[in-house]
């Protein structure tokens, strides 16, 4: 396939992929009912915007042969101009009736994710299979980069190394205790001892099953933050062991996340059972579906693990940065209250916060016993897959200078 084939597939899928982002970003923003008031707005205006981002990509050269980050970093100006220029066009043509610009900001997210999604994963797909880039990706290296296909064969024959550094994480934390892992298994129900005294007899305004609510997402927010924060020393204070054994640096974060995720399921074993009979809350069908989200939300935990991870290595400032982050993003989350609680132009801003799919989901599946909603499957999703697929890049990226940088 010449190289005008390659680029007319390349605008052809993301038109596609554009017009799919903007229907989805009103069906994010409106509930059902509402969605299909608004529905007939968003498709007169579809073809606009749609043509709008072509525009705009083309202007910007994000189909001119080059390196993936030159092309990564052409696509978001891209997306933005394209947004800017659509709004600018539904303004002039079609009116502001009916038009949400919620909806326009979650297309954006929608669309620049997407677009840089599938590009990241055809990279790593090609690399998974030996298949050199084009011509013009080529880099003269000393060495050869990882791929995909190799890191993963690689993390599989060194799954031992992965068990011990999680089992010297679990004896570094309970070493000299007397009742060892035994801790994870209390520390749950005095948690929910505390805050079920303190929302029933003290703070009385709230309202049944809180408790249940609030530390279903404290639990799920806590595995996150701690294995973000925690990844960010993956690499710059393993230096003894990179520089004298040869393994897969990815191995670091992921043990992190592995080492959180078994606190997470010791916690949980002990909170889900104790929280259902104290609320009566019997079993339901969407209860099965716990471990496919818990699944995306270590996907997506990973990815972040390992964004951070190779960021430290290069700026010490990332702990501090992501220690405000997460304080911030903390009350972006639907923890201490449900989207429901929320003004409804609101709700869309703060279900495109990273961890909000995920929280959501576990409070419809075992508080409100309902099946997930699309929108929340959409974003969790979009999350899970991107995120991973942008942290393995960048990891594998420059996994060969992590070492200079200690």
């Amino acid at each position: 396939m010449n190289v005008s084939a390659v680029q007319l597939r390349g605008l052809l899928l993301d038109t596609a992929i554009g017009a799919a982002c903007y229907v989805l970003a009103y069906r994010l923003r409106f509930a059902a009912p509402e969605f299909q008031r608004f529905l007939p707005y968003a498709l007169a205006t579809l073809p606009t915007v749609v043509i709008a981002h072509a525009l705009a990509l083309l202007a910007c050269r994000v189909y001119r042969p080059a390196t993936l980050r030159i092309t990564l970093r052409q696509l978001v100006i891209g997306t933005l101009a394209g947004g800017a220029l659509a709004a600018l066009l539904v303004w002039q043509l079609h009116g502001l009736e009916g038009v949400s610009r919620a909806a326009f900001s979650a297309n954006w997210l929608l669309l620049t994710s997407s677009l840089a999604g599938w590009r990241i994963g055809v990279t790593l797909w090609r690399e998974r299979r030996g298949q050199p880039p084009p011509a013009h990706d080529l880099v003269d290296r000393a060495a050869e980069r990882p791929t995909l296909g190799g890191t993963i064969a690689s993390l599989i024959r060194h799954r031992e190394l992965i068990k011990n550094l999680v089992l010297k994480d679990l004896k570094l934390k309970y070493r000299g205790s007397v009742l060892g892992v035994v801790w994870s298994l209390l520390s749950p129900m005095v948690m929910i001892t505390v805050f079920t005294i303190a929302f029933t007899y003290v703070i009385r305004t709230a309202a049944d099953g809180f408790v249940f609510l609030l530390l279903l997402g404290l639990v799920s927010w806590n595995f996150f933050a701690q294995s973000a924060s925690m990844s960010t020393g993956a690499i710059i204070d393993s230096g003894s062991l990179m520089k004298s054994v040869s393994f897969p640096r990815a191995i670091l974060p992921i043990a992190i996340v592995v080492f959180n995720l078994t606190q997470y399921l010791l916690t949980m074993t002990v909170y889900l059972p104790v929280m259902m009979i104290t609320h009566d809350v019997t079993p339901s069908w969407p209860m099965l579906l716990y471990p496919l989200f818990l699944g995306l939300q270590v996907l997506f935990t990973i990815g972040v693990a390992l964004l951070l991870a190779a960021g430290t290595a290069f700026f010490r400032d990332v702990r501090h940065l992501l220690d405000i982050g997460l304080s911030a993003l903390f009350w972006m989350t639907p923890i201490v209250y449900t989207l429901s609680q929320v003004p409804e132009k609101l709700r869309l801003p703060l279900l495109l916060s990273p961890l909000s799919p995920f929280i959501v989901a576990y409070q419809q599946i075992f508080f409100f016993q309902q099946w997930p909603a699309v929108t929340v499957w959409a974003v969790g999703l979009a999350y899970s897959i991107g995120v991973f697929l942008l942290g393995t890049w960048v990891f594998l990226t420059v996994e060969d200078q992590l070492a200079e940088q200690l």
